[in-house]
């Protein structure tokens, strides 16, 4: 059987550059700060015309959710809270989760933290977590998150045609998975050079 930390016990994941950790209360003010990014909305599925300004009570609902359910990280990088990743669908009898992360400010995207973050969470879910698959799903016109999610080892499965109404218009989600034996051949790889 998997043995999922409570959400209290929660480890720490330490990269290079980003650090994944429990949330603590000051993050509630990084959050508040963040506010909606009509880009980040738009990506998550959002209308991007409707970004009102956060308010405290919506961080708060934010924050309790991240405190009382299990894998759910805030992503940590410049010593202040720039989003989360979390494992989520977590099925134990099948050991597989999908996988989601979400990075709110403009200001920290493009800079290599997703991929560090995603590299992080997928460490521990296979080495430490025993799972045998990690899925995701991703709207077909983020290329960005597409491009980086190939990077961390995720192969596209297929399309999920006209999920999601955005701006009057239907987009469709690309459906991607890794597999414990794909993350060991490309750790395997990384660690003697032979990836590029």
């Amino acid at each position: 059987m998997m043995n999922i930390p409570e959400p209290q016990n929660l480890p720490t994941l330490d990269g290079a550059r980003v650090k994944l950790r429990p949330p603590v209360e000051r993050d509630k003010q990084d959050r508040l700060a963040a506010g909606r990014d009509p880009e980040f909305r738009r990506m998550v599925g959002g209308e991007p015309t409707d970004c009102p300004p956060l308010t405290m009570p919506e961080v708060e609902q934010w924050y309790q959710q991240l405190c009382h359910l299990p894998l759910n990280w805030v992503i940590e990088a410049e010593g202040c809270c720039i989003g989360v990743a979390r494992l989520l669908a977590l099925n134990r009898a099948n050991r597989r989760a999908r996988y989601a992360i979400g990075i709110f400010s403009p200001k920290y995207r493009d800079r290599g933290y997703g991929a560090e973050a995603t590299r992080l969470v997928l460490r521990y879910a296979f080495e430490e977590l025993g799972f045998h698959r990690i899925e995701l799903r991703v709207l077909a016109f983020n290329h960005r998150a597409i491009a980086c999610y190939k990077k961390c080892g995720f192969i596209e499965e297929g399309l999920e045609r006209d999920t999601a109404l955005i701006g009057g218009e239907w987009h469709s989600d690309v459906l991607m998975s890794v597999l414990e034996q794909e993350y060991r051949k490309r750790h395997t790889d990384l660690i003697e050079g032979s990836y590029e």
